[in-house]
């Protein structure tokens, strides 16, 4: 297995890092799914018991300028990683001002995510921070669990106001009761 990312468009590295803010936030682990033409952020805790289940889906010619990987096989080109994802949200909290992000699957006595991103200096000469993130490689039999989720088709579209409005209002009423229904 092999994987190997760049970004060093500023735009695409702010979004990048607002999505691993938002899955911060949101679970404590999150399942990482690297496919030849896509990223995804899988969160899958049981809804029941109060937990998120969301898929994320980052279209790797959107967000990268390099993307190399190889999956377990031929037939299965595909990698499943599992992570703290507050230590990505961490490590990318560096990348505010960074010239480029380097994203690698390396083994260093254990899996690991090794997050490289170059700061300019003021200098003008640029220095890299290197982050490891520790990963679990999920086996393949557990795969199944991970697959995208099946999506009726809307019979309603409903237009909310502006999410910072809705939370405002969310706020001022959550010490109404424990439960709101929108």
């Amino acid at each position: 297995m092999k994987f190997r990312a760049k970004i060093v468009d500023t735009a695409c590295l702010n979004h990048f890092t607002r999505v691993s803010n938002m899955i911060a936030k949101l679970a404590k682990t999150c399942t990482l799914r690297i496919s030849p033409d896509k990223l995804n952020f899988i969160l899958s805790d049981r809804v029941a018991n109060g937990g998120v289940s969301m898929w994320c889906e980052l279209e790797q010619e959107n967000f990268f300028s390099e993307f190399q990987m190889e999956g377990v096989s031929a037939e299965n080109n595909e990698i499943y990683l599992e992570l703290t994802s507050e230590n990505l949200s961490r490590a990318l909290k560096t990348a505010q001002n960074a010239r480029a992000l380097k994203i690698k699957l390396t083994n260093k006595h254990f899996p690991c995510l090794t997050v490289s991103i170059e700061l300019l200096s003021v200098s003008s000469s640029s220095r890299v921070v290197t982050h490891d993130i520790p990963v679990k490689v999920i086996p393949r039999k557990l795969w199944k669990d991970l697959q995208e989720p099946t999506v009726l088709d809307a019979d309603v579209s409903i237009y909310l106001p502006v999410l910072k409005t809705m939370k405002s209002v969310v706020e001022k009423m959550k010490n109404i009761s424990n439960h709101l229904i929108l």
